[in-house]
């Protein structure tokens, strides 16, 4: 009998080393094994492509080095331990070294060091060997032309024209945009959603007859309610007029408001508040005003006082039985024309696909787990059980609960018979949830048993990538958090977050907070670019110095204010290309070439060329523009040249690339600070014409499909500060990082949508419906929707919390941080809170510090 393998589970926090141990580990197998392709039996899966390359070069660093026995000293901890836990010699170790790097050149495609989605994509590819399939990235693009085909196929359809002309009815009356193409893509999306996916499914198998059956019952049942309501108003003031009350005798007129309230149906929002229940307690129906008048109605509402309250329990008594479901049923009718139409969708969604021999990148998981359901063990997976005998996954805390689904069955396997596994995971650092990624999944596999399986659990506790000073101030920062939270496992997840600092004394954290101007923007610019100096006079690089920014749009900002200033940047955030004057310039001319009479493109060109003094003359902006707008075109290329050498004649016969080049040649466009944006569009134009060919017609129109996401190419240069995004840097690390505009929203703006757990049987067969989350929720006073509310707040909660925890715990030396001063709705709560907890807030102080501002040596 086989003794049960163990499942290793590392709960690693930021700067633990994870890498380390998840390279130390596999060394462990690689160099345990008699057999010198045992890598051929180990999978490790990683999420992104920056940290398989990481773990390839570090696993191939490692055998190098041990095979020359010429150890770095960054591997020479990793050395020392295989030799001890192998009981080695080094020589043995060498022979031993030298063998596997061989068998490894020698069979390199077999060193199975992946992204998950690579390897999905591997097993999905031999479902499909017979057919030609290409896989499709840009899933938002595809499911675009999905709606505009739906949208006009559907218009041409008497069944589905007249629920299209409803719905938009239904939004005008509301004040919303008539075009439902936007509400149709989100619905759409909900098929490649995977947090949508199992709850779609049903949905999907509904009929056109079974939503016009739901539909009747959702109507059947809300207005039964709304009528018992109204018949609640009605008899109250029916009563008032029986004994002669008058509504302005109560107190507030609380009463007469509440029943007036459900007689009109505006019963969403709880009506029942708190002053009418005040009221109650005291027995005070009536209003306190003093004169004989009211002295009457006072007699008249004691006297009625019981019938009264009656009445108002008897009404809350139905209201509260009914309203959770009632607005349940509301919310679902928002989307229930959209979603009747699922069906439709996915023909167009599927029919699409197969037209264009195309699966979408965001729907491989889907497509395996459907396949593993269809056939419990695939022939591939048989396979790749005897393949695969160690598992190592990476980053599990954003693994989806699809992705662990269908790699579980091979983990669980090879621990069956007698393989290994190792799991890395920090639920701090889980910042994917928009695409599926699940925390819980990881905290789960760490609190439940098996019975197939050991499972040993190993916390490293220890931050062997920061400074003592920022040790220090993550863990009181996050200590501080932690309290904040309601929800026990939340808090727990940031209590436990405590480490030991590795390095020596020093490091250095600043926290900044910018008080909120008009140009807000540009004085957090003024305080960076002073900053970024002054780290250059410690003796620090360009290259150590990373800056996070929270989305595209601020590293955008921050990309071209240094590069206006002379910095050398490098930066993974978006630099639209269509951003820049120079290619709105060339852009102009090409329309202007294709429709030479359009004098509103004229116009528009010749004034981007005066305003930037591109034109050279004397004469007044409008005097030259009303001279030139209407000469014939060839006379007009000769006035705005800044070369006369070229003209009409020049560009003709030439391919769009060559005319591109006059154009900047002709207009004088390029300089020492656009080099980045000139060649990013060149190369743009180069690309096009291989898709396109070379009509003016086909390029304008593929640059208006395309301008949203071309962006400037930045040359990789290693002297240049680093520009990225939070999520891009997950997983590296800075001597320093600036945090600027940590001030983003603690809960997010953006709606969200969530399926709810029903009733099949009220529902017709749904067991789960689809309901947007709105504000109003946190009125709605209701367990069942507070709970809901309170849920998704703190889901929010801990995402932008994560984020903050990454970005935080990325600086080897030192953290600044620039902040919004009194935006107490952001995550900078938590810095103010953090400082009043150890008594350091002061609302005249703008700039706090921990340590010696000094470069570390």
């Amino acid at each position: 009998m086989l003794i049960p393998a163990t499942l290793k589970i590392y709960n690693a926090s930021a700067g633990s080393g994870k890498t380390f141990f998840l390279v130390k580990n596999y060394l462990f197998i690689l160099f345990k094994s008699p057999h010198c392709d045992e890598f051929k039996r180990i999978l490790a899966l990683t999420f992104t492509n920056k940290a398989t390359e990481e773990i390839k070069k570090r696993i191939l660093q490692c055998i190098k080095e041990f095979s020359n026995q010429k150890i770095s000293k960054e591997y020479h901890s990793l050395y020392n331990s295989i030799i001890k836990d192998l009981k080695l010699t080094k020589s043995q170790l060498s022979e031993r070294a030298k063998k596997i790097l061989s068998e490894i050149l020698y069979d390199f495609s077999s060193l199975s060091i992946s992204t998950i989605d690579k390897f999905t994509y591997r097993i999905i590819r031999s479902f499909f060997s017979n057919k030609k399939i290409y896989i499709e990235m840009d899933t938002h693009k595809f499911l675009w032309e999905v709606v505009d085909n739906l949208y006009n196929r559907l218009q041409s359809s008497e069944k589905w024209s007249h629920i299209l002309i409803q719905f938009s009815l239904e939004r005008l009356k509301k004040g919303k945009n008539w075009d439902i193409r936007k509400e149709l893509f989100k619905i759409a999306s909900l098929i490649v959603e995977e947090n949508s996916f199992f709850s779609m499914k049903k949905i999907r198998l509904q009929s056109f007859d079974d939503w016009i059956i739901l539909k009747k019952k959702l109507l059947k049942r809300t207005k039964k309610f709304e009528k018992k309501c109204k018949k609640q108003g009605e008899k109250f003031f029916k009563f008032l007029k029986k004994t002669s009350i008058q509504k302005h005798s109560f107190y507030y007129s609380d009463f007469p408001k509440l029943f007036q309230k459900l007689r009109v149906k505006d019963i969403i929002l709880n009506p029942f508040h708190q002053r009418i229940e005040k009221s109650i307690q005291k027995e005070v129906l009536y209003s306190s005003k003093n004169s004989t008048k009211n002295m009457d109605q006072k007699i008249l509402i004691e006297r009625n006082k019981k019938k009264i309250l009656s009445l108002y329990k008897e009404t809350k008594f139905i209201y509260k039985k009914y309203i959770s479901s009632y607005i349940l049923d509301k919310l679902f009718f928002k989307n229930f024309h959209l979603l009747s139409i699922i069906q439709e969708i996915e023909k167009e969604f599927l029919s699409l696909k197969e037209e264009k021999k195309i699966l979408l990148n965001a729907e491989l998981n889907k497509i395996l787990h459907e396949r593993i359901i269809q056939d419990p063990i695939p022939l591939i997976y048989e396979k790749l059980g005897v393949q695969y005998k160690h598992y190592f996954i990476d980053e599990f805390q954003d693994t989806s609960f699809l992705q662990w689904y269908n790699i579980r069955i091979l983990v669980e396997n090879a621990l069956s018979e007698n393989g290994s596994a190792m799991i890395v995971g920090d639920p701090k650092q889980s910042i994917y949830r928009w695409r599926g990624g699940d925390y819980n999944l990881f905290l789960h596999l760490i609190s439940s048993s098996s019975k197939s399986y050991y499972k040993k659990i190993i916390t490293i506790g220890t931050n062997f990538r920061s400074y003592e000073e920022i040790v220090k101030f993550n863990n009181s920062l996050y200590q501080s958090v932690s309290k904040i939270f309601n929800s026990t496992l939340y808090k727990e997840i940031y209590k436990e977050s405590k480490q030991k600092g590795f390095k020596k004394p020093g490091g250095y954290v600043e926290l900044n907070f910018v008080i909120e101007q008009k140009n807000y923007k540009h004085e957090l610019y003024c305080k960076i670019q002073k900053k970024i100096k002054k780290l250059l006079k410690q003796e620090y690089k360009l290259s150590d110095i990373a800056i996070l920014v929270r989305n595209n749009e601020d590293g955008n900002f921050l990309s071209e204010k240094l590069l206006e200033d002379g910095f050398i940047v490098n930066t993974s955030v978006s630099l639209l290309i269509k951003n820049h004057l120079e290619i709105e310039i060339i852009i102009h001319f090409f329309y202007i070439l294709l429709k030479p009479h359009c004098y509103q493109k004229r116009a528009t060109l010749i004034l981007l060329l005066l305003k930037n003094k591109l034109i050279h003359t004397k004469q007044k902006d409008h005097d030259f523009l009303v001279e030139s707008i209407f000469l014939p075109f060839d006379l007009l290329l000769k006035k705005i040249f800044t070369k006369k050498t070229l003209n009409l004649k020049s560009l003709y016969n030439k391919s769009i690339y060559n005319i591109v080049e006059q154009v900047i040649d002709g207009f004088g466009l390029l300089n020492q600070y656009n080099t980045e944006s000139i060649y990013s569009f060149l190369d743009f134009v180069h690309r096009s014409m291989k898709i396109v060919g070379n009509s003016i017609v086909d390029f304008l129109e593929y640059w208006e499909s395309k301008k949203e996401k071309e962006s400037i190419i930045i040359s990789d240069n290693k002297e240049a500060i680093r520009i990225m995004t939070i999520h891009k840097s997950k997983g590296l690390q800075f001597p320093v990082v600036i945090l600027p505009f940590t001030d983003w929203n603690a809960f997010s703006k953006k709606k969200e949508g969530i399926w709810i757990d029903v009733c099949p049987d009220l529902y017709h067969g749904l067991d789960s419906i689809y309901l947007e989350i709105e504000p109003y929720f946190k009125h709605i006073n209701d367990h069942f929707f507070i709970n809901i509310y309170e849920e998704y707040l703190s889901k929010i909660r801990i995402d932008n919390l994560n984020l903050l925890y990454v970005a935080t715990t990325r600086p080897v030396e030192q953290l600044i941080i620039f902040s919004r001063y009194g935006k107490d709705k952001s995550v900078s709560f938590y810095l103010k809170n953090f400082l009043y907890e150890k008594k350091l807030w002061n609302d005249k102080i703008f700039q706090y510090s921990f340590g010696i501002e000094q470069k570390n040596y």
